[in-house]
């Protein structure tokens, strides 16, 4: 992983067009028949998906969310609770005058907020996602994904991220960057420690599951649960790497998004489509449970 592209994913500039403070696409693409909406791990920001833009076909709009307390919203107190989060971002789709189709994809953190935000859209009445995407997340229902760690004091707190994996190494080995980025990173590991599971009706939409096969946060027995999440078919891909595997080889990752959410489309409103589990090749790039 280079420091330079994780410097950027979590202190990076942010420029492009802005309909909100929510949302960023760095470029805006009219033409495009799908929005992907991406949100950040801990302690990142919209930046972190800007190298995504030049891989992805002008036929889809990429709008990384950008959230309270990082980046070009620094000044802003960052949240601690995913429903003040959900609720906020649903507010701000809401109030989008765009009709096109969307898809979601969030990292660690991220995949928590897409998930419930996909649920909280779906008890609104609003359209599914064509395709829900999660990285580097245990499914939700497997229980909390970490004890208790941001009342510890700094040292001791940035010493159990560390364990967790929940922050890239070269963040943790600059302490410049560490005393700007620790508060937003206490705030967000309080949304993941704060976090409960609502067990509801699963969603109606295609979801893949992404992850590194060396992610210690990602067991494959905890992955399993994603199945129950969906009405549709749910698929594993994984790639080389640990937690930021996706920082390293945005490449190959992006690719197999695109690929999804063009196969999702394709199957259309009737589910059509083959779930992803089993498949027993542990090397492959797409691996199944």
């Amino acid at each position: 992983m280079t420091g330079g592209g994780v410097r950027t994913a979590v202190t990076g500039r942010v420029t492009g067009q802005r309909r909100s403070p929510w949302f960023t696409s760095f470029e805006d693409r009219p033409e495009a028949s799908l929005r992907l909406v991406c949100l950040p791990f801990a302690g990142g920001g919209a930046a972190a998906y800007r190298s995504w833009l030049s891989r992805l076909p002008r036929s889809v709009e990429l709008n990384a969310v950008q959230l309270p307390g990082r980046q070009d919203r620094v000044a802003e107190k960052a949240l601690t609770g995913h429903q003040e989060i959900v609720l906020a971002l649903a507010d701000a789709l809401a109030g989008e005058p765009d009709d096109r189709p969307y898809a979601f994809f969030g990292h660690s953190m991220g995949a928590l907020l897409a998930f419930e935000l996909a649920r909280e859209l779906r008890g609104r009445g609003a359209p599914a996602p064509v395709l829900l995407g999660v990285s580097g997340l245990a499914a939700p229902s497997t229980g909390p994904f970490h004890g208790a760690i941001t009342h510890l004091p700094d040292d001791a707190f940035l010493e159990a991220v560390a364990t967790l994996g929940g922050m890239p190494d070269e963040i943790l080995a600059s302490p410049s960057l560490i005393d700007f980025l620790l508060p937003t990173l206490r705030a967000d590991f309080g949304v993941c420690e704060g976090y409960r599971y609502r067990r509801q009706a699963p969603l109606d939409c295609p979801l893949v599951v992404f992850s590194g096969i060396h992610d210690p946060a990602t067991p494959l027995e905890d992955l399993r649960g994603w199945q129950a999440e969906s009405t549709r078919p749910v698929r594993l891909r994984q790639h080389p790497g640990g937690h930021f595997y996706l920082l390293d080889q945005p490449d190959a990752v992006v690719g197999a998004l695109v690929s999804e959410v063009r196969e999702a489309l394709a199957a259309g409103a009737d589910g059509a489509g083959t779930s992803g589990w089993p498949v027993p090749d542990r090397a492959s790039a797409e691996r199944q449970p």
